[in-house]
């Protein structure tokens, strides 16, 4: 992540104001009981647990509603639940955080779904599942929608969390997204697995994961060009204003046409569980679109929301405090910067002699480091300026071998390295002009050819200063 897009995250929370969110969906009560495990059954080849403490925590369309209300924001939960145990456990839960239940549709014999997990230290263990499928019922779409148009009055946003159980049949997403449309509100969507993806025309923006984008596509996601393949097949079905496709590892793809999309990289923690990654994401896209937040800034914090939330066991809310103590403690090294920042910075400083160089520096090699080295015998303070990835992808057609984040780092240890620049444009004439450098530095293999940044050189009146013995 550049510095510039860090602190604008930064920056974000702290302009946050709070919002109204309605999430609509199938909700679940989440179970979760740990235990110690000292011997095997006698009886099977199976652990014993010996159960030390269970909680309960909203699973499902809930964990968004416990996202959206760890966020700062007043959220109202819609969907079915039952007359039974789980269903007063999740009510109960409700009014603990003070969360509206008005939109809340209890049915007599429907039973609430939960998941219990059994765990030991950081291992789960087993999964068991109590749910009966959602018959489809004209009486509960009617009741479902009622609830939502009363809803939609007073909120800034809509989210349909779909566990594809039955709450969100294709007329409630239907009536919902239209009259979401009429009244101007935002409408975030993470599909249900297997569903039509065409019943969520119109959304702003809805978030499948890579499975689910295969499959609603049928073009396995193997590469850039696949996803940007099925992008444009998905975006084709439902229209939305973008996609924010979930590429798990590969971060998120925010697509609006083919001429206009962007790979948000992800900075990979330690994974604990993956459970409620995709939650916290339509949360933040939630509340943020609500705030209107630019839609790239948004993914941007949802990735990193989405980091957090996978380091934890189990679904776990991120508030904006966690988020904003993450992004500030984990920023890149004060080597690598942004163009705005650096030129602030050039302001302040005395007349050393500013030199600049630029290239992919990819797979950091021997003649990559005795290039720089030998630029350590030349007078003044060195910055290096590598192609982003996106930029990369656009010129070779793939993606390099090491991404803009470990190339600026590697570059970034070397010691007379000054500052590190990672720029998306064709070519360094933008930031050459910006800087106004004394002296640009290039291989040997270019003198006597014309440079891309020739121009933008001769303009300033740069002194060009080719490194011999040096082969890019």
């Amino acid at each position: 992540m550049l510095p510039k897009v860090r602190n604008q995250l930064i920056q974000s929370i702290h302009d946050f104001s709070r919002q109204r969110i309605v999430v609509i969906g199938d909700l679940i009560l989440d179970q979760y009981t740990w235990g110690r495990v000292d011997r095997i059954s006698p009886e099977a080849p199976i652990p014993i647990v010996r159960v030390e403490k269970e909680e309960f925590r909203l699973g499902g369309a809930a964990s968004a509603v416990a996202n959206v209300h760890a966020l700062d924001c007043d959220v109202f939960p819609v969907g079915l639940i039952g007359q039974d145990m789980a269903g007063r456990q999740l009510q109960e839960i409700f009014h603990e955080k003070n969360i509206p239940t008005e939109g809340l549709v209890v049915v007599e014999g429907f039973q609430t779904i939960v998941k219990k997990r059994v765990l030991t230290k950081q291992q789960q263990l087993i999964r068991v599942d109590y749910e009966s499928p959602v018959l489809h019922s004209d009486e509960y779409d009617e009741l479902l929608i009622q609830k939502i148009k009363l809803i939609l009055g007073k909120v800034d946003a809509v989210i349909l969390s779909d566990y594809a159980k039955g709450v969100l049949s294709q007329r409630v997403i239907r009536e919902t997204i239209q009259e979401a449309s009429q009244r101007k509100i935002p409408v975030i969507c993470d599909p249900g697995k297997g569903k039509d993806i065409s019943w969520y025309r119109g959304v702003t923006t809805i978030k499948p994961n890579r499975l689910e984008t295969e499959q609603a596509t049928g073009i396995p996601l193997k590469d850039p060009s696949s996803i940007l393949r099925a992008a444009a097949k998905l975006q084709e079905k439902c229209q939305s204003h973008f996609l924010s496709i979930s590429l798990d590892k590969d971060g998120i793809l925010l697509y609006r046409n083919e001429k206009d999309y962007q790979f948000i990289a992800t900075e990979v923690l330690e994974v604990f569980d993956v459970t409620g990654a995709g939650d916290i994401v339509i949360s933040i896209l939630g509340v943020l679109l609500a705030q209107g937040v630019a839609e790239d800034l948004t993914l941007h914090m949802a990735n990193v929301a989405a980091e957090l939330e996978i380091s934890h066991m189990g679904v776990v809310p991120i508030p904006w405090s966690d988020i904003l103590e993450h992004l500030e403690k984990d920023g890149l090294s004060q080597k690598i910067t942004s163009i705005d920042y650096l030129r602030g910075e050039l302001q302040t400083l005395g007349d050393a002699p500013l030199l600049f160089t630029n290239g992919y520096f990819d797979q950091l090699s021997a003649g990559h480091l005795r290039f720089l080295v030998e630029i350590s015998n030349i007078p003044g303070r060195l910055i290096v300026a590598i192609n982003s990835d996106q930029s990369i992808l656009r010129e070779k057609g793939s993606l390099p071998l090491l991404n803009q984040k470990d190339r600026a780092r590697l570059l970034a240890s070397l010691e007379n390295v000054y500052r590190v620049l990672i720029f998306d444009e064709v070519d360094a004439s933008y930031l050459i002009r910006t800087l106004t450098p004394d002296v640009v530095i290039k291989g040997a293999a270019f003198q006597g050819q014309q440079i891309p940044e020739q121009e933008a050189i001769q303009a300033i009146g740069a002194e060009i200063k080719y490194i011999k013995h040096f082969s890019w």
